[in-house]
């Protein structure tokens, strides 16, 4: 069965039989997924390598071969505090391919986070957000997960954080909603 697209002077018809993701040219939008988790817990860590924040998760199972995947985390608050210590916190984004182990997306040691060592200026909470393009290797049919990591900043004396329940989720009764978009562009 074939559907045509037709356009509003009866031109430009497109049947889903000439629309495959191994016809489309390189840099085309084959397809976008989006997770989002609803979550009011504040996040803490003390390590000072990457662990598994517990934000959402995002997953995508490419349609072509050789595709890259452009990613997209946002929805979740920083927290520094200098005069307690908590100078910062740093993230990473990583990948898990058909299962595998969760291995760091770009070659870098971080893909962001924020930082003050000045002591005096107290807490702050601001919006974070991660953005990394992949070059992911898979075989048609196999699932990929990215999830994002973070851990200390290398001077903290007192933990770092994500979604402060001192601060944004003052008293844990506020919800925060943390998203990961995921875009398959053809390679």
């Amino acid at each position: 069965m074939t559907t045509t697209i037709t356009g509003a002077t009866g031109v430009n018809q497109i049947t889903d039989d000439a629309i495959t993701a191994a016809k489309l040219p390189a840099g085309s939008v084959l397809q976008v997924t989006n997770n989002t988790r609803t979550h009011h817990d504040s996040l803490t860590t003390t390590s000072q390598t990457m662990v598994d924040s517990g934000l959402v998760t995002g997953v995508i199972t490419p349609v072509s071969s050789g595709s890259k995947i452009a990613v997209n985390i946002s929805g979740f608050i920083t927290h520094t505090n200098g005069t307690n210590g908590n100078y910062g916190v740093v993230f990473q984004m990583f990948k898990s391919v058909n299962g595998g182990t969760y291995v760091k997306v770009t070659a870098g040691d971080l893909d962001g986070g924020s930082y003050d060592e000045t002591s005096v200026s107290g807490w702050y909470d601001q919006n974070g957000s991660c953005s990394v393009f992949d070059t992911p290797s898979y075989t048609l049919g196999q699932t990929i997960n990215y999830k994002l990591y973070f851990r200390e900043d290398h001077s903290n004396t007192n933990g770092a954080y994500i979604n402060h329940s001192g601060g944004v989720l003052q008293g844990g009764a506020i919800d925060i909603t943390s998203s990961i978009t995921l875009t398959e562009i053809a390679g």
